[in-house]
């Protein structure tokens, strides 16, 4: 199956127009501890609903098990007899459930509409900001660059010395970094953490800050798409987190 990225927005319009649809429709909501590879479900019996034995099958999908992995937040179904929606949601599910009837998208939509504390951490090499937001709502920000002389092509001891000084300028460039997201967010306690940029860099900058460190267990284990950190790239972020993935037949 084919998946597509919704904004906040487009999830919202299909949530609106599951609301306006016809027949009988099961909801299934799927914890991130539910939500596992085959050979770690249990193994649904004959007499359970064919339904829900369909919803199963569809995490034996390489690219709905891709997904579901990289969000980390568990899967929603709405199937009839004529279609079958699966979103992948920004945020994780908080309880199983399945019902029968006119679709069930109120828990979707709260869990959309949750007041959240989130604290980005954008960084690539020579630059860095962190943002706080409470739901939509931009709070503060701290950014920063350093300079990180890039790898020389040439061979020889020159490329080995500039090695050392680019790894000697990216130790620091992180040193500098952590310390200023603790000076600005060190007292904070935060709902979810995203990061975004250069995903290598992620474990040597928790080495340096301990903010980081500290949101390990509520760090999404998606990484954000950023070409340059900068306060621009904020904006993108924060739609980035509240996007989904739908999968639909």
């Amino acid at each position: 199956m084919n998946g597509e990225s919704l904004s906040r927005v487009e999830l919202l319009q299909l949530l609106g127009d599951m609301d306006s649809a016809t027949g009988e429709w099961l909801s299934v909501y799927l914890r991130p501890e539910s939500v596992r590879p085959r050979s770690e479900r249990p193994v649904l019996q004959s007499q359970v609903d064919e339904r829900l034995i369909a919803v199963a099958s569809l995490l034996d999908d390489e690219e709905v098990q891709r997904q579901v992995e990289r969000y980390g937040t568990g899967l929603v179904v709405f199937q009839s007899m004529d279609a079958t929606h699966a979103v992948v949601p920004p945020f994780p599910v908080l309880r199983d459930t399945a019902c029968v009837g006119r679709p069930e998208t109120e828990p979707l939509r709260e869990l959309m509409g949750q007041p959240r504390r989130i604290v980005f951490v954008l960084v690539t090499w020579g630059a860095y900001v962190a943002g706080l937001y409470e739901g939509l709502r931009y709070v503060r920000h701290k950014q920063g660059t350093g300079h990180i002389h890039p790898h020389t092509k040439k061979g020889g001891s020159s490329q080995a010395r500039y090695q050392r000084r680019t790894q000697g300028q990216r130790a620091e460039f992180l040193r500098r970094a952590g310390a200023h997201i603790d000076e600005e967010f060190g007292t904070e306690a935060v709902d979810h953490l995203f990061f975004g940029g250069n995903r290598v860099i992620l474990k040597p900058l928790a080495d340096e800050c301990q903010f980081v460190r500290r949101h390990m267990p509520v760090l999404s284990p998606r990484t954000l798409l950023v070409k340059r950190a900068t306060l621009a790239s904020l904006d993108g972020a924060l739609g980035q987190a509240y996007s989904s993935v739908r999968f639909r037949k």
